[in-house]
């Protein structure tokens, strides 16, 4: 255990302040803090509570406030043995100082001081164990202040309503006692009534004060209407001793139902928060953008805290997101001067701002910030209700979600800086490729041009006139690839930047079939290209430009990828009453099903055992392009038993298109 605990104190050195719910903790708080601070060392705060009405202490209230306020997290840990939940915390913790508190009330409290030193000491020697006494007390006598104490939890814990129901419980259950006495019941069954109505009084008014009540009347109701002398105070003294353990099996009842019933509220709590924190969690993962990050955070905390909320993503934002119900009221009173402040405050300073910290205490709202690195991203603002908000473990929750959302907020914002210089990276690399593609592709046509001008030049009188049109063939032939080349590129520049737009107006299919033929690589001339066209006068709603550029570079794929004596054809027919379907097919070799899905890829391009000559792989991706801004769909895919067919559609012109 020794050897963990060295193994904790390594990871993190922590200091530890007991929280309670006294005046003179506020020193104790004040000077852990002041010893962490000058050791330079984290301090954390721990309370350790045995019942829910605990947390509704005024000064326990104000003792949170100032642990919230010195950056102490506070958590709270519930159950009565005080010393081994200290214990385990700090063992899991690596504390190595415990700071305690003493204000010498009584020789009882010195007492059970020592002894939580003493079990702390056995439990985790590791850990120094400091106390702080407080000498400057109030003047005021020890009874006035144990009076002052019972009035202040008489005045919190009362409640007419409960006091009613418990008299009616009591009434009841004496009701039943004289009618099992009628009937000739024991004495012993009648006791059995009053203890079952001891936990019925502890079931219905949630406070082991009226079941304590209901325990110290029963001797006095029992005695006037169950002995002899009845309905006098005057029984045999020896049914004192009777009395004297129906009275302890009584309060022994009420103490045992009230910490049951307690301690199952207290794992509903518990079983709420952790589902709300691990939905919370689930919800963050799959969040992309920051504003969902942010609706999540939002509708989270306000489950959890059941506060209405703001969240501002600017310190001069007038049109927060809001979360809760009835927040008219609440939107108003943040447009306040004070509120604007510790708003704009928690924007510039990056930390907590209005209740609960030094800055615009008197604030109705905690403003916590939510911050990356470098700024702050939003800023939650809290609308707390002073007098029922003092549940500080849901305010603990609360912060533990914030950081979770912090966290979340960093990772995407570090993902989205990342893909940026993963795509700047690909698009530097694909530049990079893209000039030495076309350095390579401009360099051997220009050479071969250059070449037969040159020979032209030299030698012309000497060439016989088959001679000089073979070379004025070849000199065509890379002319015409260059400006299909530098036609393609000029139109994917324009992809790229959007401005590539489609002119729709009506054509005829014909007419643009016609153009396209004329304007193909003049080795199209060598090749046989088939026409089918059902209907001369099928008008399209298109941009014939453009369609004559996408026929001409799927002629011009069909005569670069297949073989001298494969067979092209063009077609075209009406595919239903709004499209037309144009189909450019060959009976070459098949393409693989890899190259099918990539083939529409910019910058994708195969090898070429017909020509020789590889592309840059722009055609087919500008193909793509046009036919999606002029309003069709394009796809590739093998005929059987050979050959590849190449289709993309266009909307038929009708008369409303005018």
């Amino acid at each position: 255990m020794t050897k963990q605990f060295e193994k904790a104190t390594e990871r993190t050195k922590q200091f530890l302040v007991c929280i309670s719910g006294s005046k003179s903790n506020q020193k104790v708080i004040q000077t852990a803090a002041k010893l962490a601070e000058n050791q330079a060392t984290d301090l954390v705060g721990i309370y350790i509570s045995q019942t829910l009405t605990e947390l509704d202490d005024q000064q326990l209230t104000q003792n949170f406030n100032l642990a919230a306020s010195l950056g102490i997290k506070v958590t709270t840990l519930y159950g009565t043995a005080r010393a081994r939940l200290i214990a385990e915390y700090a063992k899991e913790k690596g504390i190595t100082k415990i700071i305690l508190g003493s204000n010498h009330q009584s020789i009882w409290f010195r007492l059970g001081k020592n002894d939580l030193l003493k079990q702390l000491n056995q439990l985790v020697p590791e850990a120094d164990q400091i106390v702080v006494f407080n000498r400057n007390q109030s003047t005021i006598s020890s009874n006035k202040q144990h009076r002052l104490k019972i009035a202040e939890i008489v005045k919190q814990n009362f409640n007419w309503k409960q006091l009613l129901q418990t008299v009616g419980i009591l009434i009841v259950t004496t009701g039943l006692g004289l009618f099992l006495k009628f009937l000739g019941f024991d004495a012993l069954d009648v006791v059995l009534i009053y203890i079952l109505g001891v936990m019925f009084t502890a079931m219905v008014t949630h406070q082991r004060s009226y079941a304590l009540l209901y325990s110290l009347l029963i001797p006095f109701v029992y005695d006037f209407f169950f002995t002899v002398p009845l309905g006098s105070f005057r029984s045999n003294p020896n049914n004192i001793f009777t009395f004297l353990i129906l009275l302890i099996v009584a309060v022994l009842s009420s103490s045992w139902t009230t910490k049951i019933q307690t301690q199952a509220e207290l794992d509903a709590r518990r079983a709420h928060r952790t589902e709300i924190l691990l939905q919370t969690n689930r919800l963050l993962q799959q969040c992309e953008e920051v504003m969902e990050i942010l609706q999540v955070t939002g509708r989270q905390l306000n489950q959890l805290l059941n506060c209405n909320l703001f969240i501002f993503r600017s310190a001069t934002e007038t049109a927060p997101l809001k979360f809760g119900g009835n927040i008219a009221a609440d939107f108003l009173q943040i447009q306040q001067l004070k509120e604007q402040k510790a708003l704009k405050w928690a924007f510039e300073n990056h930390a907590r701002a209005g209740w609960g910290t030094k800055i615009e205490a008197h604030s109705d709202f905690i403003y916590l910030p939510l911050k990356n690195q470098r700024q702050t991203i939003a800023v939650i603002a809290i609308a707390v209700k002073r007098r029922s908000f003092n549940d500080m473990l849901a305010f603990n929750l609360a912060i533990s979600i914030c950081e979770e959302s912090e966290q979340v907020i960093q990772r995407n914002l570090n993902l989205q800086r990342q893909t940026k210089i993963e795509a700047q990276v690909k698009q530097e690399k694909l530049r990079s490729d893209l000039l030495r593609g076309i350095s390579h592709d401009l360099r051997t046509p220009l050479t071969a041009i250059y070449g037969n001008a040159d020979v032209l030049l030299q030698a012309e009188y000497s060439l016989t006139s088959d001679q000089r049109q073979e070379l004025y063939r070849s000199i065509n032939h890379d002319a015409a690839w260059l400006i299909d080349l530098v036609e393609n590129l000029l139109a994917m520049t324009k992809v790229d930047s959007g401005e590539l737009q489609a002119k729709k107006s009506p054509e005829l299919l014909a007419d643009i079939f016609e153009v396209a033929l004329s304007h193909s690589v003049s080795k199209t001339a060598e090749r046989k290209i088939q026409t089918d066209l059902v209907d001369p006068s099928l008008l399209v709603a298109t941009d014939g430009q453009l369609i004559v550029q996408v026929l001409v570079n799927l002629l011009n794929n069909a005569v670069k990828y297949t073989p001298p004596t494969a067979k092209i054809c063009l077609n075209a027919i009406q595919l239903n009453q709004q499209f037309a379907k144009i189909t450019v097919y060959n009976n070459g070799p098949h393409l693989e099903n890899r190259q099918l899905k990539q083939i529409f890829t910019l910058f994708y391009s195969q090898s070429n055992a017909y020509s020789g000559r590889k592309g840059l792989g722009i055609g087919l991706a500008l193909c793509q392009a046009i036919i999606t801004i002029c309003g069709g769909e394009i796809g590739a895919e093998n005929i059987q038993p050979q050959g590849v067919k190449f289709w993309f559609t266009l909307p038929l012109w009708r008369e409303k298109n005018e």
